[in-house]
């Protein structure tokens, strides 16, 4: 008799369930990697976009309370100590002059702001994630600004300036979006 069996069971093979699974995990491996670069360039974003408000932040309230005009005429221009950022920035310890960097600034969301005094401005080096974090690269995690004698971004930089003054450039008119290629390859 041809016509339905009472007796036949439907379902799943093992073997489809386990191609199903394969697929699902080949998928995941191809995806997962790609949506955790995403949600880590949008924390670095996030973090650089607040390191540069902190620095902007304690820039005008160095004009504002000492009552001058220029940054060069700021306490902190004439004398980077810890004393003198105290004023202006929430220290999380006590920095050093850092060869090459700057005076260092440990800002409570583990980011590190380089700062110096120099041609009327100060120029912030930063590493978004701190130092001890990977990846250490230009453009990834790893930028340079200057502001001028009002505190407002000086975007002009030759073409001898660092990648990581590139780079914040490229940010900063991206919308404050990091770039998804980078050429720089060199870091610790």
């Amino acid at each position: 008799m041809f016509g339905y069996d009472k007796h036949k069971k439907s379902g799943f093979t093992l073997a489809e369930v386990l191609i199903t699974l394969g697929i699902i995990g080949v998928v995941a491996a191809m995806t997962i990697p790609t949506l955790m670069m995403n949600y880590q360039k949008q924390v670095w974003e996030s973090k650089l976009k607040k390191a540069y408000s902190v620095a902007t932040n304690a820039c005008e309230r160095m004009l504002v309370e000492e009552n001058v005009s220029r940054v060069n005429e700021t306490e902190v221009y004439g004398s980077v100590t810890n004393d003198t950022l105290r004023k202006y920035f929430k220290l999380m310890k006590d920095g050093t002059d850092v060869t090459g960097k700057g005076f260092s600034i440990l800002l409570p969301d583990s980011a590190i702001l380089y700062l110096t005094a120099a041609d009327n401005g100060f120029t912030f080096y930063t590493d978004v994630n701190g130092e001890e974090t990977r990846p250490n690269l230009a453009g990834r995690d790893l930028f340079q600004f200057r502001l001028d004698q009002n505190c407002a971004y000086d975007s002009s930089i030759g073409d001898n300036a660092s990648d990581e003054a590139k780079y914040f450039k490229a940010v900063v008119e991206n919308d404050w979006k990091i770039p998804d290629t980078y050429t720089t390859t060199s870091g610790n």
